[in-house]
């Protein structure tokens, strides 16, 4: 006998196969399968794609049970989902929850606690027997998010502009989403940048190199940050060009877009950029604020982080942890911890086994 767990997000959607043992045998991977941003049909053909290599070998009579973790699951239409379900020969009816519940249970094995989540948004939850019952902020991107990639981007875009439009390039943020900004557009004596033992560094994605395009007449920065050129680009009016192209390009694009920016907060809070590390602090105190919200200061369960902002050990998600002075733990393989509540409830796994099985599911292992 065998469960699946499956998460479901914006990007992707990932299903994972144990056996009663608590051992992955299957596993597989497909684009996007939100219901509110894709529409249900598009949503649950991702899902039927990420199911086939999860079970392939296997008979789906043989599946007991299944929980699905999913963003959105408020906009999915059950008759077409529950259409593509059978068509896999899946016979148990799964059970969707939210990605709050997946998410602390990615992180530990304890039925109470809290979970913030800090990703393109951001939201933080009391967690009771698995299950959120507190919630605080994911409000989205104009009305809340704070702290989250998109604020982060934002705020990088927000201090890029105003600096530029003030002719003052000095900053290593401002010269990054510059650089981001040349990646974009491509404005001639714009943004340059240096050549490192591994090639172009700054913009992140070696544009230059291959377009065939040389540095021209900039110079070139140390530390691989691209620098304002010491062309037309280089004058307070061609700074003030690049402002206004900066937020051109910000409002042009979807809001979420700006999301893209914030791992440049990280790379320049960590070359000591002043600009960045007071984006970093706001953005830290706002998501404990967050938490605050759901979490009293008697509480004592471990508080799981999620979330691209917070699982990749970075400026904020160091600040949040030292802000937060309480027992933390990063969440692991979202899909790992749907089939482990799967497994739970399908073969009544024994807290002893559960709590021993825990770490292995959602590491991967």
């Amino acid at each position: 006998m065998f469960v699946l767990g499956l998460d479901v997000g914006g990007t992707s959607s990932r299903a994972v196969l144990l056996d009663a043992s608590g051992r992955r045998v299957g596993y597989g991977r497909a684009a996007g399968g939100n219901p509110a941003a894709h529409g249900t049909e598009v949503a649950a053909a991702n899902i039927g794609r990420a199911l086939e290599p999860a079970l392939r070998g296997i008979d789906p009579a043989q599946v007991a049970g299944a929980v699905i973790g999913m963003a959105g699951a408020g906009a999915l239409e059950r008759t077409v989902f529950d259409l593509m379900w059978a068509s896999a020969g899946l016979r148990p009816a799964p059970r969707l929850t939210g990605d709050l519940g997946i998410a602390f249970a990615a992180g530990t094995a304890e039925p109470c606690g809290t979970v913030l989540i800090a990703g393109t948004g951001a939201i933080a939850a009391r967690i009771e027997d698995g299950e959120p019952t507190v919630i605080a902020d994911g409000l989205g991107w104009l009305l809340g998010d704070e702290g989250s990639g998109f604020w982060l981007g934002r705020e990088a875009a927000r201090v890029a502009a105003r600096a530029l439009s003030r002719g003052e390039a000095d900053g290593c943020l401002v010269r990054l989403v510059a650089g981001a900004l040349r990646d974009d557009e491509s404005p001639p004596d714009a943004v340059h940048v240096t050549r490192g033992p591994r090639g172009p560094q700054g913009s992140g994605n070696g544009a230059q190199e291959a377009q065939g395009r040389s540095p021209g007449n900039g110079e070139v920065l140390r530390g691989g940050v691209p620098e304002i050129g010491a062309g037309a680009a280089g004058t307070l009016a061609g700074m003030r060009a690049l402002a206004i192209k900066l937020v051109i390009g910000a409002q042009s694009r979807p809001p979420l877009e700006l999301a893209r920016l914030a791992p440049l907060v990280s790379q320049a809070a960590a070359e000591g950029d002043p600009a960045a590390l007071e984006i970093v602090d706001t953005a830290a105190r706002l998501l404990c604020r967050t938490v605050a919200e759901v979490r009293t200061a008697e509480e004592s369960g471990p508080v799981v982080l999620s979330g691209s902002v917070l699982t990749s050990e970075g400026p904020v998600c160091s600040a949040v942890r030292e802000r937060l002075g309480a027992s933390t733990v990063l969440a692991g393989d979202g899909a790992g911890a749907a089939a482990w509540l799967a497994g739970r409830e399908a073969f009544g796994w024994d807290p002893v086994t559960a709590a021993r099985l825990h770490e292995r599911i959602v590491s991967g292992g």
